[in-house]
């Protein structure tokens, strides 16, 4: 039985048609490619600073405007269109952003949902996305909504919330529409060439293109055995699904740039954003090339995916529920500020009642004023300044590995529902298990997918250290330009089955990154202890890792987390251990971890892992990078708090946060497992190299010049200070 719910905040439906689907998808290059990206539009001069737009629940700008003011609030969101919203923005000049600007039913499919939800089979989608029809009931709603709010406060056009190709990031097996059949075979014939290429990697003996036909996961599931991870072809899946990947991408793109075309100085995009997934259209590589702006829930690391591939340009936005409590509330604006979100969407579910303000928002209102003025303005409009470390962003790898996390629940995956994968995609977790590894130890990296590697941005951007996270599949290509790298003197590290199957699903017969690492594999023994092929497994517990859905069991561990691969050996590297398969396999500059950083999730709420850290910061120490920065809180490294650096003209801005281990969620605030604080701490920062003019910008402190600093730190609010070098 496989369990699980997917929940929306907002009864908002919403489909998104495109000009392109009869037209772009059928002429494109290669299966599974996006169109080109939609120019960059910067923000309105009416979003000028981070800024809380209420949702219009519960609330009414007009009505409630001398509430929203006397908490320090002066954004709003209008639902299509609407004539007495539109005239208060022009009265006040105050932000707002058009919800639905597409109408509802068709990006999400609202009602049409349950059409294409728990099937096994291939459907056709309601208001298919290749149906003209669709394409020019979409436009004609762009048209009015667009229309009627340009050249006032406007910040930006959402084209609908929560979109989706199914229901949220689902398993709904669309788009069997004939027309889409057509531009998937189309797409075929123009990657493979030639039928002969293309059943050499199927392993089937189609004729030709004209005979394909989709196949859903359940053609491919009885593959999945742990066993036989070194045998498995999922190529004619992946494929399909990357077809609808571009197909939902460039639907977004052609409505981006028809909004564009009506009103040229205000960005397009959508809101309700899901996690990376390997369904509902969800691959950030294409999407990110799509939208002009987004509101995306933090969910698989969204956050730092999308502060990563794009610039300051493409605004990013949270999704606020409060939580009733003031310091988790202040906390949150002040995390989602310092991390480069140029705003917040709230959901006002309780804020004003009976003409009064709730007691929790009015507790808020000078964190309202603050987050939402001048100091804003040192962050948002930054260059975002990483370390030189890269984790890598591979979506078939996302793919392959919902396939194996699906495994677990037999015939009834097509209930792995959104929420499910949310909380259990090991992908996603993996992701999330070195973003926080890497923030613990004080060192930001920069999230890089497959067109940054191969246009060479690594040797660009000055990258030291390239993580291989969790990249089952790589292109030879992909693997070729990382031995480029690794042959100038980069470090890459990687952590298990990697570049075992090529970009379209299908195992190697040796993995593409083998000789760099100089490993060999005996797959045949499976993974951690060789019963399961998920780390994270839903159908023992959906909520998320847990001791109970951790599938480790009988696996070895190694520096706080389990070994991977148990018929791992080392080949012409040399192993530092063998605890149940090799472990930190060295080659060079090549370094084979053999490990998973999802088992330092369970420990670090507590601060219980106590070698993971230090071992991680050793391997990039010996790579040549060291964090800009070391914090300590009474003479003992901070736990869970992070440093930031932004670059403003000849200015940086270092921003201090707690770094707390939040599980985001789509209908509320979440959950944050450590504590608030309840007071004020002595926070000491220790520069690697001498700073001049330290200030701290809210306090007005000037801290002056040198490496080592005290100040005052409030651990649910941000320290934001300026400097030179």
């Amino acid at each position: 039985m496989c369990y699980g719910k997917s929940v929306s905040r907002r009864a908002a439906v919403v489909c998104a048609a495109l000009v392109l689907i009869a037209g772009a998808l059928a002429g494109r290059s290669r299966a599974g490619e996006a169109t080109d990206s939609v120019p960059e539009i910067p923000p309105p001069k009416s979003w000028d600073s981070f800024v809380i737009l209420q949702w219009q629940f519960q609330t009414d700008a007009v009505k409630d405007k001398a509430l929203y003011e006397s908490v320090n609030l002066h954004g709003f969101h209008i639902d299509r269109r609407d004539d007495r919203l539109q005239a208060f923005a022009k009265e006040t000049n105050w932000p707002f952003y058009v919800d639905h600007t597409a109408g509802k039913g068709y990006l999400h499919l609202g009602r049409f949902m349950d059409q294409v939800k728990r099937k096994k089979d291939i459907t056709v989608r309601p208001n298919s996305l290749v149906d003209p029809k669709t394409i020019e009931a979409m436009k004609k709603l762009i048209t009015e909504n667009v229309t009627s709010a340009k050249g006032s406060s406007v910040v930006a056009y959402a084209l609908d919330d929560e979109i989706s190709l199914g229901a949220f990031c689902s398993p709904c097996e669309v788009d069997g529409h004939p027309e889409s059949v057509a531009g998937y075979r189309k797409c075929l014939a123009e990657t493979y060439k030639t039928i002969e290429t293309l059943n050499a990697e199927y392993g089937t003996a189609y004729k030709s293109f004209d005979e394909i036909a989709p196949k859903s996961y359940e053609a491919f599931r009885a593959q999945l055995k742990p066993d036989a991870i070194g045998t498995i072809n999922l190529s004619q899946w992946c494929d399909w699904r990357g077809y609808m990947d571009t197909q939902f991408a460039d639907c977004v793109a052609a409505m981006v740039r028809f909004a564009n075309s009506l009103d040229p100085n205000t960005p397009a995009g959508f809101v309700g954003g899901q996690s990376p997934a390997a369904y509902g259209g969800y691959d950030y590589r294409k999407l990110c090339k799509a939208a002009q702006w987004m509101e995306a829930y933090d969910i698989g690391g969204s956050n730092e995916v999308l502060r990563s591939f794009w610039t300051a340009h493409r605004p990013h936005v949270q999704t606020f529920f409060s939580s009733k409590d003031p310091k988790k509330d202040a906390w949150f604006l002040w995390y989602y500020l310092v991390h480069g979100n140029r705003g917040v969407i709230s959901w006002p579910e309780g804020w004003f009642v009976n003409g009064q303000v709730a007691a929790h928002i009015k507790a808020l209102a000078a964190t309202f004023k603050e987050v939402q003025g001048p100091v804003s303005k040192a962050i948002i409009d930054g260059e975002f300044i990483a370390d030189p470390v890269a984790i890598y962003y591979s979506h078939p790898s996302i793919q392959v590995t919902w396939a194996m996390d699906a495994a677990c629940h037999g015939g009834t995956w097509p209930n792995r529902s959104s929420s499910m994968d949310n909380s259990c995609s090991t992908s996603a977790n993996s992701r999330i298990g070195w973003l926080k590894t890497l923030e613990d130890i004080g060192i930001q990296a920069k999230v890089i997918h497959r067109d940054h590697l191969l246009a060479g941005e690594l040797d660009k951007s000055g990258c030291k250290v390239l993580f291989l996270n969790r990249a089952l599949c790589l292109s030879d290509a992909e693997a070729d330009a990382i031995k480029s790298f690794a042959a100038k003197g980069g470090t890459v590290i990687a952590d298990h089955l990697c570049g075992i199957y090529d970009e379209h699903g299908k195992a190697r017969a040796t993995g593409a990154l083998d000789d760099l690492f100089g490993v060999k594999h005996d797959l045949s023994k499976g993974i951690l202890g060789g019963k399961t092929l998920t780390e994270i497994n839903g159908e023992k517990d959906y909520s998320g890792v847990t001791t109970k859905s951790w599938d480790a069991a009988g696996a070895a561990t190694y520096k706080d987390v389990a070994v991977f691969e148990p018929g791992l050996r080392a080949d012409k590297g040399k192993a530092e251990a063998e605890p149940g398969g090799a472990v930190v396999v060295r080659n060079g500059t090549a370094v084979y971890l053999n490990l998973s950083p999802i088992g330092y999730l369970l420990k670090r709420p507590a601060n219980e892992a106590k070698e993971w850290l230090p071992f991680v910061a050793g391997l990039l120490k010996q790579a040549g990078v060291e964090p800009r920065l070391k914090l300590e809180v009474r003479g003992q490294p901070a736990h869970a708090t992070e440093p930031l650096f932004w670059k403003n003209g000849e200015r940086m801005t270092l921003c201090v946060v707690r770094n707390l281990d939040r599980k985001a969620s789509i209908s509320g605030f979440g959950t944050a497992k450590e504590g608030m604080g309840e007071g004020n701490v002595k926070l000491k920062l220790l520069f690697a190299k001498p700073v001049k003019a330290l200030k701290n910008e809210r306090t007005g402190k000037d801290l002056g010049d040198g490496k080592e600093f005290e100040d005052e730190f409030t651990p649910w609010e941000a320290n934001v200070y300026t400097y030179t070098q």
